[in-house]
């Protein structure tokens, strides 16, 4: 017999009698998470607050926590990821609220004009769900790649960054209300998504002054490049003239 991870009780058989908890190894692999994503696409069953509360009181604890056997305790993390999506396209129909035009009123112009960038643009906003997987990617390489000595797989590192844009997602679209009334404002989601992403990538490694500066680099150069990416896959996608879509302005 042995514990179980999830709430202590000893016991033998595949799953605990005490909080039905299915034995599990230590450790994330990259099987258990295509598996949740496939189990768990229209099915929310585990604690959402305790998730979030969890997260906000350090995220690395929650990876940690979930990647040790808590599984039960908290929303499974590809599960997590998609009630954040779901909650952002259901606030923007509610709201009939699209960032692209909202920031395009706010730089001055009324009247929208059809150019290869403002395409591409509305296709990006409109397919978040189908970018964000790319995101996450870049995010948990990058941090494989900058924080070498964090015994972390690859996978547990997606997990962590499964929560993060998780969180970023549901907090950035209660602001969403607030965009409607006052546009300024819009800048704000900028600030809570780096905000959380940053933090999360702090919290996730031994805190130090040049962890700290890892972090803080390597989140925004990513986010950069992910948007680059996107832009030219994308522009690509639809058939239009990469230049004419990364063109600044009128030549």
């Amino acid at each position: 017999m042995e514990p179980c991870p999830n709430c202590g009780a000893s016991f033998a058989t595949p799953f605990c009698h005490a909080c039905g908890q299915k034995r599990v190894k230590p450790g994330i692999r990259l099987g258990e998470v295509l598996g949740d994503f496939v189990s768990g696409l229209f099915n929310v069953d585990a604690p959402l607050p305790r998730t979030l509360y969890t997260f906000f009181k350090g995220p690395g604890r929650l990876t940690r926590l979930f990647v040790a056997g808590r599984r039960k305790a908290f929303t499974p993390p590809v599960r997590y990821f998609l009630m954040g999506v779901g909650f952002y396209y259901l606030m923007r129909f509610i709201l009939g609220w699209d960032p692209v035009d909202a920031a395009m009123h706010l730089s001055g112009q009324q009247e929208l004009p059809d150019t290869p960038a403002l395409r591409v643009n509305h296709w990006m906003s409109r397919n978040v769900n189908l970018l964000l997987p790319i995101m996450m990617i870049m995010l948990t390489s990058a941090d494989r790649l900058f924080f070498l000595r964090t015994e972390l797989s690859w996978s547990e590192r997606l997990v962590h960054y499964l929560f993060a844009t998780g969180t970023y997602l549901i907090c950035s679209t209660l602001l969403i209300p607030l965009y409607t009334h006052w546009p300024g404002l819009q800048l704000l989601g900028f600030l809570v998504i780096f905000g959380i992403l940053i933090g999360a990538a702090i919290s996730l490694h031994r805190r130090t002054v040049w962890n700290i500066l890892k972090a803080v680099v390597m989140v925004p150069a990513t986010f950069l490049l992910y948007v680059l990416l996107c832009t030219v896959l994308v522009a690509l996608f639809l058939g239009l003239p990469i230049e004419e879509v990364l063109v600044r302005g009128p030549r």
